[in-house]
């Protein structure tokens, strides 16, 4: 009998063996690239920090699941370090960690071969340790072109955009030194304006900010309005510190250069949106803003109209105070015909918490006829339900 409990548990041991996860080597790193030279395997880090949810998560969720223990323990000698404890400062600094979770691909000598930032699902993240070992096509290999001195302009579009999605350093101006005015308007120029977050002051955004009607016919004015306004917050919100700081001065000498006659509508939205930041958020400037920005748009800039209110209901969805949400009303109920079906349930939801429950119905039937997908339906049921319980 002792005979088969003892093969019997030997079998389930076997099975739970099986049935695992990452294995994390422990040990220095001196040790963890020894093992890697002597197993003739790449090391995987995961770089994490004490602090970090989406670490965790992937801790608890990812490193886990037996589909990835099987891939990663095969083919990585797997590693976890705490990025401000011991060795991970040492790895933070040498491989210029930036942001959590970075998974990170050596190889025994210490040369990056791949990197990703940020949690993900289990496929992803097999992906990930697939595209870690193809030496044509990961990070490693691209910066290997760079540093033996590549630099022909579609490479370096298409470094510049590996290097941001890992966080790894580059100066984008080199790949902007290659590109004409007129090549600024491309997919890719745009996207990478978009993504590195270029300042004000520079040639690009000020011609994207001088040619905005043509950036706005080929990639919505939605996208610019994210792009310009962003990028234009940021920038003042860094000198609002200063003592002689004046916001609209400030702004007026960034648009100086642009001869549009659209830049009265321009100046006003960048005020507005700079009360919206969340580090400045003065809901009753944006308020006054807004109303300033709407007439604007319905008396000089009507195509922009709609827009503007999307923006603006947006934003108020997000207030709790009742009196500037009664104000909000005021300034939004003539435009309240131009609403999208996303504004309507919004405009729901204030009505609610201003305990109007006619116009919260009204506003529900309006956007009952218009629900495009199955995440409206469900706020639009929710908020079907809260309404029937107010008096």
């Amino acid at each position: 009998m002792m005979k088969y409990l003892v093969i019997i548990s030997a079998l389930f041991i076997s099975l739970n063996a099986g049935a695992q996860g990452i294995n994390f080597f422990e040990g220095s790193m001196d040790a963890l690239k020894a093992e890697a030279a002597k197993n003739n395997k790449i090391i995987f880090i995961d770089c994490y920090t004490s602090w970090c949810g989406p670490c965790k998560w992937l801790a608890k969720n990812v490193f886990t699941n037996t589909q990835v223990g099987k891939y990663y323990n095969s083919h990585f000698i797997n590693y976890s370090l705490d990025m401000e404890k011991g060795e991970g400062k040492n790895i933070q600094k040498q491989y210029n960690i930036l942001a959590y979770p970075t998974l990170l691909f050596i190889d025994a000598k210490g040369e990056m071969q791949h990197r990703y930032v940020g949690a993900c699902d289990t496929s992803t993240f097999i992906a990930v340790g697939k595209q870690a070992l193809d030496t044509t096509n990961n990070f490693g290999s691209l910066l290997k072109r760079y540093h033996r001195g590549e630099r022909n302009p579609d490479f370096l579009a298409k470094y510049a955009l590996n290097c941001i999605s890992v966080y790894y350093p580059y100066d984008i101006q080199e790949y902007f030194a290659t590109q004409a005015d007129s090549q600024l308007i491309s997919p890719v120029n745009f996207e990478i304006m978009k993504r590195y977050r270029i300042n004000v002051t520079s040639r690009e955004y000020q011609y994207v900010i001088s040619h905005i009607d043509t950036f706005i016919k080929k990639y919505n004015f939605m996208n610019l309005y994210e792009f310009v306004t962003s990028t234009m917050t940021r920038t003042l919100y860094s000198q609002s510190s200063a003592k002689d700081f004046n916001l609209e001065k400030q702004i007026d000498t960034y648009l100086q250069p642009v001869q549009s006659k659209e830049k009265e509508f321009w100046k006003n939205a960048f005020i507005m949106d700079y009360y919206s930041f969340y580090k400045i958020r003065k809901e009753q400037a944006f308020l006054e803003q807004a109303s300033i920005l709407l007439n604007l748009a319905k008396e000089q800039f009507h195509p922009y109209l709609e827009y503007v209110i999307t923006i603006v209901t947006n934003f108020a969805s997000e207030i709790s105070d009742t009196l500037l949400l009664k104000k909000f009303v005021d300034i939004i109920n003539p435009y309240t015909i131009l609403l999208s079906a996303e504004s309507q349930l919004k405009m729901a939801n204030i009505y609610i918490n201003l305990q109007n429950k006619t116009a919260a119905e009204e506003m529900l039937n309006k956007a009952k006829i218009h629900i495009k997908n199955e995440d409206m339906q469900k706020e639009y049921d929710k908020l079907v339900s809260t309404c029937k319980l107010l008096k």
